[in-house]
């Protein structure tokens, strides 16, 4: 078992090492791919890093925010930031104690790498109750769908939250509720989808009153958070006038609509093939809890018009890949070798949306 953690996490490691080393070295071009001599603040400024670092250093006081906003050559409204939940900030904080705020951003995604090829093994291992197996969708689990790579190499709380929602949903299983209550309201705490977790519950639950009970936990978080954003904002809903953070449109189907803001382009196949990779998946789920939760969460996917349709489905990937066990199990070893070839791809795919998705900044000085 400690030698299959150390595993994953060196695994997640080293694809964090190789796809941070362009930056490292300021590399000028690679495969078709122009760094321009782009150094690791690019992978700070990534959205939403520096989001994240606002926060961070103004624990949403909008007289903070205010002056650090002085330094964004695209600022945002104090309230802006209460789309961004607090877990990660949070984290970047803790970490800023030992190395300045910039530095602790990257310290934060190291650790969050590492939490989360740990949590991603424990999941599947509980679930399948075979480590092989485990090891195999774990290592799957860090790089596909194509998106988590990217998404894990920069500042962003999808780790995190992926982090909690299988923490809660395993001990969900291993029936430690409380536990898993806790990890829960730390995943409401870290993205607003959060909440979806807590309406699987009480799908699960509404007529086991004593497991449900430990469940209230996680609106019981959100509910604080709107208090606490009450006393900083004076605006308790500050979250839901935040802008344009909100991409849930009905009828579903609205990203294929020519009229909607983040969507600027005609090639959207891939959003049929996402739609068809989480609906087999989630369809072939055995265990109730983990079921029920994906598809509540994979609903939520079919009303949302935003092109990056890939980094919302995240944290219900690896229950899409749970279900999909059973043949992952019967592919042989040299096939294997061939989808390695995949990972090319993806990180060539990672590193261009890398160097386009940067939010520019003109003084660093605010966060030192």
């Amino acid at each position: 078992m400690r030698k299959n953690l150390l595993l994953v996490a060196l695994v997640s490691l080293v694809s964090l090492g190789v796809f941070w080393m362009p930056f490292l070295r300021k590399t000028q071009q690679f495969w078709g791919i122009n760094f321009g001599k782009a150094g690791m603040e690019t992978v700070v400024q990534n959205f939403d890093g520096l989001n994240f670092l606002v926060v961070a250093k103004s624990w949403y006081n909008p007289e903070k925010i205010e002056q650090i906003n002085a330094q964004f050559l695209t600022g945002n409204d104090p309230i802006y930031f209460a789309a961004h939940f607090p877990l990660f900030p949070g984290l970047i904080k803790v970490v800023s104690h030992v190395v300045p705020l910039p530095q602790a951003l990257l310290m934060s995604i190291v650790l969050s790498n590492i939490l989360l090829a740990l949590a991603l093994y424990w999941f599947f291992a509980t679930v399948l109750k075979n480590q092989n197996l485990a090891i195999l969708l774990t290592i799957i689990a860090l790089f596909f769908p194509a998106r988590m790579l990217s998404v894990r190499s920069v500042g962003s709380n999808e780790p995190l939250f992926i982090l909690f929602i299988l923490a809660s949903l395993t001990l969900a299983i291993k029936e430690k509720y409380w536990v898993s209550a806790v990890a829960g309201a730390l995943a409401v705490l870290t993205r607003s989808p959060g909440i979806l977790l807590f309406v699987a519950y009480t799908w699960c639950y509404w007529r086991k009153p004593k497991i449900l009970l430990p469940y209230l936990l996680m609106p019981a978080a959100l509910l604080g958070l709107f208090v606490f954003y009450g006393l900083q904002y004076q605006d308790p809903l500050a979250y839901f006038h935040s802008g344009d953070n909100l991409h849930l449109f009905f009828p579903p189907f609205q990203i294929f609509s020519n009229m909607a803001t983040w969507i600027n382009d005609m090639w959207r196949e891939d959003i049929i093939y996402l739609y068809l990779f989480y609906g087999i998946g989630l369809s072939l789920l055995k265990d109730k809890t983990l079921k029920t939760f994906g598809l509540i969460y994979g609903a939520t996917l079919l009303l949302i018009a935003h092109r990056d349709l890939g980094r919302y489905g995240l944290p219900i990937a690896p229950l899409a890949l749970l279900g999909y066990a059973p043949l992952l199990s019967k592919i042989p070893t040299k096939v294997w070798s061939i989808v390695a070839i995949l990972l090319i791809p993806i990180f060539l795919l990672g590193w261009q949306f890398v160097l386009g998705n940067i939010q520019p900044i003109s003084d660093w000085g605010a966060f030192l």
